[in-house]
């Protein structure tokens, strides 16, 4: 795989220059030390990053289904 393509900031590519990082207001390497369970220095970041958790939880959540008698 190129390069080019490994070493691409993540995007949804709705318009030129967004970036995921830029959108979220953190970076990939705070995101995981969070999720790693590390210190994270900036409480308003843990703060946004527990919000988005909890906006997110439909998306987590079975599909609803109904059963078949």
């Amino acid at each position: 795989m190129p390069d080019f393509i490994i070493e691409k900031k993540p995007s949804a590519g709705l318009w030129k220059g967004q970036s995921d990082e830029s959108e979220m207001g953190f970076t990939y390497e705070v995101l995981d030390s969070y999720i790693r369970g590390e210190k994270i220095p900036e409480e308003e970041i843990k703060k946004k990053i527990d919000g988005m958790h909890n906006r997110s939880n439909h998306k987590r959540m079975p599909v609803p289904m109904f059963k078949i008698k």
